[in-house]
């Protein structure tokens, strides 16, 4: 006599990953957005606004001046002679260090003028304005 098969002995188990690749995606998207509110609920800068502004601002070290003419690197409270030290041991470690300033719109002309100048004095070769595309 043959043996006969069952086919309720051959049970088929399987994951389906795909609820929880979903709820990783989910995850994703909210820290996404809520790093970047955080990013910018830091220091309070009224940012000029400018037709032809880019999408995006370059990977960079920030250097922020308030209404009030502070300075912050990369969100700590500096002095430009802090900050210039900081550039300059910076920009010998890496040829490519970029900066981007950040100023209020409200600042006097000359203050950025001076945060470009204590910039490049540092010997920091690549450097950006941030501004907020202006909406049409």
């Amino acid at each position: 006599m043959a043996a006969e098969s069952n086919e309720e002995d051959d049970i088929l188990a399987s994951i389906n990953i795909t609820p929880l690749v979903d709820i990783f995606l989910v995850l994703l998207i909210i820290f996404m957005i809520t790093s970047a509110v955080v990013d910018q609920r830091e220091i309070k800068v009224s940012l000029p606004k400018a037709a032809h502004a880019g999408d995006e601002a370059p990977k960079a070290a920030g250097l922020v001046l308030d209404r009030q003419g502070s300075m912050f690197l990369d969100g700590q409270p500096s002095d430009s002679a802090t900050v210039a030290a900081i550039l300059r041991e910076r920009s010998a470690a890496d040829s490519a260090y970029q900066v981007l300033i950040a100023a209020d719109q409200d600042l006097p002309y000359r203050n950025v003028v001076n945060a470009i100048d204590l910039v490049r004095g540092a010997g920091v070769a690549k450097y950006a304005l941030k501004v907020v595309r202006e909406k049409p």
